[in-house]
């Protein structure tokens, strides 16, 4: 039996290192002594390992209660190195989703794989250095099934779910409808942002977009693209009640009619809606809108037993409305008003609304029992002010006399 230095030196009156061949199947890999003592594995530390013995004298050598990763740790190394050359995960097949339909995932496209059978082949190695001086071994496999289909499909649960109610107005309908349909279907892959603004895309004519009521510094006025907010604010609370990161949030200037204060998610063209996947498993949207109700479904791994989670506010200050006279008011009759205020009547046109500063916090729930609260965002709804006009009060001759004297 021929033996071998290290580093590649020859010792006296030797000539070859000793060999051992691994046969894959589609290649055959060659094991020396040299070879075995790189990567990982320095001269010291290997000597240390396998206390300077070659590969025919350990196998040889070996006692009963030894075992193979002891008595040959830097073919194990080795093994571990090159198995994913050989080995090939099995493939679980692409989950199709279909929103609306039943069933609504659907699998296709698995594919078995396979890994060494290592408990086989540490045996064959063992037999072959003992009975060889040059043994090839064969390599075994396992085959490794794919995830059962059934297992696959019942492993998407649904995460959340969010509605909103709109009012009755078939240009902002149109809006909402184009942009709630842009998240019907949309696959997130674990660790990927999206961007409200990049999927629904530019809001103009050419889009589809019809002008409605947007709120621009605190006013509502005619604008293309009025109602993909309440858009943002469903897709925002689904996507927080499924526990998704929020990266970028913004609340309106004014309140809004149809999520409590703090709830909302305003966007525009410079301000956006982004979260993050961060659930470790693809998420799906599923969106409807249906008599004048808007739905936001997030399906994707379980969150966990009894997890939950929530948006929370807290106001920090009341904003009280002031008093605005109408718009078509002259100077005149105000001054006079304020000099005669018996010849008036004060009418309200409308009332003003309270405004208020809010903090939005996110919290994480196991049951009735809370994990943690976060700071989401300040708030800060503007007040609205009455608005007043004022009526010329009718008077006798009386009354007028005794204004003239």
């Amino acid at each position: 039996m021929f033996t071998i230095s290290f580093c590649g030196a020859w010792t006296p009156n030797h000539i070859i290192p000793t060999v051992l061949t691994l046969d894959f199947g589609t290649q055959q890999v060659v094991l020396t002594d040299i070879i075995l003592q790189g990567g990982w594995y320095n001269y010291e530390a290997r000597q240390d390992l396998t206390k300077g013995k070659n590969l025919f004298s350990r196998a040889t050598g070996m006692q009963t209660s030894d075992t193979f990763a002891g008595a040959f740790p830097d073919i194990v190394h080795y093994l571990n190195r090159i198995a994913p050359q050989y080995e090939i995960a099995a493939f679980n097949g692409q989950i199709d989703f279909h929103p609306h339909n039943n069933p609504r995932f659907t699998v296709r496209g698995q594919k078995p794989g396979r890994v060494i059978d290592r408990e086989q082949l540490y045996t064959d190695i063992v037999a072959a250095l003992k009975g060889e001086q040059y043994p090839v071994v064969k390599v075994n496999y396992h085959t490794v099934e794919p995830t059962p289909v059934q297992t696959i499909l019942q492993s998407i649960k649904q995460r959340s779910q969010f509605s909103t109610d709109c009012t009755v107005n078939p240009d902002r309908e149109n809006n909402i409808a184009l942009a709630l349909g842009k998240f019907n279907g949309l696959r997130v892959n674990p660790g990927e942002q999206v961007s409200f603004n990049q999927i629904v895309g530019r809001r103009s004519a050419a889009t589809g977009f019809r002008e409605a009521k947007i709120i621009v510094n605190g006013e509502y006025v005619d604008g293309i693209g009025g109602g993909v907010c309440q858009v943002s604010t469903t897709i925002f609370n689904a996507a927080v009640q499924a526990g998704l990161q929020i990266t970028e949030s913004h609340h309106h200037s004014l309140r809004s009619s149809y999520v409590p204060l703090g709830h909302d998610a305003m966007v525009s063209g410079s301000a956006d809606l982004r979260f993050v996947n961060n659930t470790g498993a693809p998420i799906y949207f599923e969106t409807n809108f249906h008599n004048h109700r808007l739905t936001a479904t997030i399906y994707g791994r379980d969150k966990g037993p009894n997890i939950n989670y929530r948006l929370d506010t807290s106001i920090t200050k009341t904003l009280e409305p002031k008093n605005q006279w109408d718009d078509d008011l002259s100077t005149t009759t105000i001054k006079d008003y304020q000099n005669h205020p018996e010849r008036y009547d004060k009418v309200l046109l409308k009332s003003g609304q309270t405004g208020y500063v809010v903090d939005t916090y996110i919290e994480t729930y196991q049951g009735n029992k809370r994990l943690s609260r976060k700071l989401l965002r300040h708030n800060t709804y503007q007040a609205t002010p009455h608005q007043y006009t004022l009526h010329r009060c009718e008077m006798t001759e009386t009354q007028q006399e005794l204004i003239n004297s």
